[in-house]
């Protein structure tokens, strides 16, 4: 055996292999700096960790009732543990905190045969300097021996690197008050063990992108792919999970690749079925471990039980970044409380997160490139996939049985939501929408699977979330129902679901309606309609044709909006369909007014609400009343208007709809100004544009700047008019709406000439007659022209909902 730095003693007859660390073969105080392995090159970020060690490492940390001696940098394989000690270790001993020396043991690999604690103790004796001849052939009398090495010793640090056995390190742990201290590195948590836990999770992007950079340059300093390619090195970072290990192999792979981009290597790692077998590369890292991310996590599945083992598979079948407690234990068919056992032998493991909990209840994640070792594992085995299908068929039925439970809360049929899931209430259910929305999306785009019984369930689920992002009312909701409807629409025509296609045909139009793309939700209606004519649904056909009139009436073709609204309602009302007449009566009203049938109007409505305050639908009694309010107003008669505008708002408050809120505040700035009450329209046009820009509702932001701006001119506060108008007009440019544009561009002129500004006056005019042409433009080349204007100061139409 000789003896150096870094000592393989693979070849000699222990329990299983073990390095240590030894520069003499005789006794008395060491070199230090000799004692370790060298830092680790390109060594990046870190920095919350690196202090919290380098603390604890400080000779003068400690207090009598908190040990300090022994502490424990548990982590995912690959994710750069023995280089945090290592550089650490480097900085305590220049620093000279450690006069004793240092040990540094590295134990093998767990999937070795592991090192035994008696051997291991054993090399942390040789490498301390007892010679061979001195060591004690009993366990007790080594253990004896090293306490009476420490005794005697000017304060040490001693590393376990890669401790895989709590009996590895027990009796290693220097209880005296010395200033001796014990590192260790394990992938498992060391918790029947009175030592401290430092965590250590990926690295932060920027620093994925550094330690990228840092590694072609140091074999090559004029290697600048890192800075002319930002964009690829970024997404080369995410794909390798910011995980050292994965970005270690990838700098080594395109160090090997020097003439060719970044994105290449990007392109070759976006495929998830074999990111991880393309995660290795030949050779070793400077420490002589192998570069391959698959092997490790082989190790780490390996030494679970089976199952913890089955847990951890079926837990990689999820779609989300993170999971709760009970689907994870709907995913397993298990009682959340033996789930909740199984998941913390995981977190135990390192190989799942603890995130924040939502309502006490449990949430974890699992790293992306390990999720992706899960699924390998089962899709190399039959009867693993099967099992597999099996558990994500739970998981729908799970988030289907809570999505219902969610939408009756939302929708104020709080007595019919099965479960009892939500025992918060209406605000516990929108939070919980919210927090699981990206799973509830995932989950439900299996309906594009080929079994059946996942398609229907999945189709179902499918319909629940279409209705809660519809009531979003935003941008971003209204591009994921789009995405469903269209996977659902794919999947309905797989399995020759004919009325499925309908209703994703239907919903797409909907989504469209939102994101006011309104002649092709008029096209997808159609289509939807000539399936429905096909299959005798005349309730579905109403229901299209009440969607169809509020398409037509935001592209002013106001005729024919009331004439497909009114249909709508004759029909509904044949088949006795009252809760979906009164939103077609709603939206009736809303285009009846728009055209000065105030009289009309308010017919409608007065039914509308009778229907809506009689059932328990506050939502859509809080926008009737809104509508009421509105509509009181143009009839004269303001203080009614005034209590219907605040009825509305107090059920919005209750019910936590923040947009409708908003459009409330909107609605009452205009009764206001209608009366006369320019203050406090101003103070009420503001709220409501405040509320709009924190939903990040774009257009509707606009329209709020609009009336704020009409609200100003009307109180002779000119200049601050004109800026609310700019803010309008730029915000309707954004959304595409030229025809409010000009009225906007109009109105600045109007201002302008007021404030005797005749130059900028015709500019505005002369830019308003450009924006009616752009307009104008627009309308005959998606569709027929424009009608009768519509009326301003009054709120759009509600986007109907499924």
């Amino acid at each position: 055996m000789e003896h150096r730095d870094h000592i393989d003693f693979r070849g000699s007859t222990f329990y299983g292999p073990v390095t240590g660390v030894s520069d003499s073969p005789g006794p008395g105080p060491r070199t230090s700096a000799s004692a370790l392995p060298p830092p680790p090159a390109a060594f990046t970020g870190r920095d919350e960790l690196v202090a919290e060690l380098t603390g604890f490492l400080h000779p003068e940390t400690g207090a009598d009732d908190v040990p300090t001696e022994a502490g424990v940098v548990k982590g995912l394989g690959g994710v750069g543990k023995t280089a945090v000690v290592l550089h650490v270790a480097h900085r305590a001993l220049e620093r000279r905190w450690f006069p004793g020396g240092v040990v540094f043991v590295e134990l093998p690999e767990p999937d070795e045969v592991p090192a035994a604690a008696a051997q291991t103790v054993s090399e942390v004796l040789r490498a301390l300097g007892v010679k061979e001849d001195d060591i004690p052939p009993t366990p007790t009398g080594r253990y004896a021996r090293y306490r009476a090495e420490l005794a005697e010793r000017e304060p040490t640090l001693i590393i376990l690197d890669n401790a895989s056995d709590p009996a590895q390190i027990a009796r290693l742990l220097p209880w005296g008050r010395d200033g001796h201290r014990l590192l260790v590195t394990a992938r498992e948590a060391q918790d029947t063990l009175p030592v401290r836990h430092f965590g250590i999770d990926v690295l932060d992007p920027d620093a994925g992108c550094l330690l990228v950079d840092r590694l072609l340059r140091a074999q090559d300093p004029d290697d600048r792919r890192v800075a002319e390619e930002p964009g690829a090195t970024r997404l080369l970072a995410e794909l390798c999970g910011h995980l050292p290990l994965a970005l270690l192999i990838a700098a080594a792979l395109l160090r090997r690749r020097s003439r060719r981009p970044i994105s290449t290597l990007t392109a070759e790692l976006r495929d998830a079925g074999s990111r991880l077998r393309r995660l290795r590369a030949k050779g070793t890292d400077q420490y002589d471990k192998n570069l391959s991310v698959q092997a490790v996590f082989d190790v780490m599945y390996g030494r679970l039980e089976p199952d913890v083992g089955r847990m951890f598979r079926l837990l990689g079948q999820t779609p989300g970044k993170a999971v709760g407690l009970y689907p994870a234990a709907a995913l397993a068919g298990l009682p959340a409380e033996e789930a909740e056992l199984l998941i913390e032998d995981l977190v135990a493991a390192s190989l799942l997160i603890p995130v924040a909990p939502f309502y006490n209840q449990g949430r974890w994640r699992m790293h992306d490139l390990v999720r992706l070792h899960a699924q390998g594992i089962v899709e190399g085995d039959p009867v693993l996939a099967a099992e597999a299908a099996t558990a994500r068929l739970r998981l729908t039925g799970y988030y289907w049985q809570a999505m219902g439970s969610a939408m009756a809360h939302i929708s104020g049929h709080a007595d019919d939501a099965p479960g009892g899931l939500f025992l918060g209430g209406r605000s516990q259910a929108l939070q919980w929408c919210e927090l699981e929305r990206a799973d509830l999306l995932a989950v439900a785009l299996w309906v594009g699977t080929a079994e059946q019984d996942q398609y229907t369930l999945s189709a179902a689920l499918v319909g629940l979330l279409a209705e809660y992002l519809a009531r979003l009312h935003r941008p971003r909701a209204f591009e994921d129902l789009a995405a469903l409807a269209e996977a659902m629409r794919d999947a309905a025509r797989e399995h020759g679901d004919r009325s499925g296609e309908a209703a994703a045909l239907t919903r797409l139009g909907h989504a469209l309606d939102g994101l006011r793309r309104f002649h092709e939700a008029l096209d997808y209606y159609d289509r939807a309609a000539a399936i429905c004519a096909e299959l005798g649904d005349r309730r579905s056909l109403a229901a299209l044709w009440n969607a169809r009139g509020a398409s037509l009436y935001q592209l002013r073709r106001y005729d024919e909006a009331i004439e497909a609204q009114t249909r709508s309602l004759r029909e509904l009302n044949d088949l006795g369909d009252r809760e979906s007449a009164a939103l077609s009566g709603l939206n009736l009203a809303q285009f009846l007014s728009s055209l000065g049938r105030h009289e009309e109007a308010y017919d409608h409505l007065s039914a509308c609400l009778a229907h809506y305050a009689s059932s328990s639908d506050r939502e859509r009694e809080a926008t009737t009343r809104r509508w009421v309010g509105t509509v009181l107003g143009f009839l004269g008669r303001f203080e009614e208007g005034i209590a219907a505008h605040t009825h509305a708002l107090g059920l919005c408050a209750e019910l936590g709809d923040w947009h409708g809120r908003a459009a409330g505040w909107g609605n009452l700035g205009g009764l206001y100004t209608g009366m006369g009450r320019h203050e406090d329209a101003v103070r009420a046009h503001v709220r409501a544009r405040d509320w709009f820009a924190a939903l990040g509702d774009t257009y509707e932001e606009a329209r709020a700047w609009s009336n704020l701006s009409a609200a100003l001119s009307a109180s002779d506060r000119v200049d601050d008019a004109l800026q609310a108008a700019r803010c309008a007009r730029d915000l309707f440019e954004a959304c595409d709406d030229w025809h409010h544009v000009a009225q906007l561009l109009q109105l600045m002129g109007t201002l302008h000439e007021r404030h005797g500004r005749p130059l900028e006056a015709r500019a505005a005019l002369t830019a308003a007659v450009a924006a009616v042409r752009r307009a104008e433009a627009a309308s005959s080349a998606t569709g027929p022209e424009a009608g009768t204007q519509q009326t301003g100061g009054q709120p759009a139409p509600l986007a109907p909902l499924p």
